[in-house]
């Protein structure tokens, strides 16, 4: 669960992180690094993408600048993965509520733009 997030900054069980995370099996990945900045590619994600994960939540920053790479859609929806990519707030109530609902989510979020 995502306790908090505020721009440049994210809460996750009460451990606050202030660069990009991605967050897999209850598990959070610190220091996200995308080779692009503000482009996410399908390889970057793909360590979250377990067997386990029904719902892919993409946080693209405070103003949503981070795009997605055009072939990340059209996998998720061959593995029959819900992609929700919005703005990082959005995103982080996205996350909260399928974790809440007791879905297999995964996620990315930039955390700034």
């Amino acid at each position: 669960m995502i306790d908090n997030y505020r721009f440049g900054a994210i809460t996750v069980t009460g451990v606050t992180y202030r660069s990009d995370i991605k967050i897999v099996n209850d598990t959070v990945i610190p220091n996200w690094w995308r080779a692009a900045g503000h482009m996410v590619t399908l390889a970057e994600i793909s360590d979250i993408l377990t067997e386990d994960v029904e719902v892919c939540v993409i946080g693209q920053g405070a103003s949503g600048l981070m795009r997605l790479a055009a072939d990340i859609a059209p996998v998720l929806n061959e593995r029959n993965i819900l992609l929700v990519a919005q703005r990082s707030d959005l995103a982080v109530k996205a996350y909260n509520e399928h974790f809440s609902a007791g879905r297999g989510v995964a996620g990315a979020f930039h955390l700034t733009c």
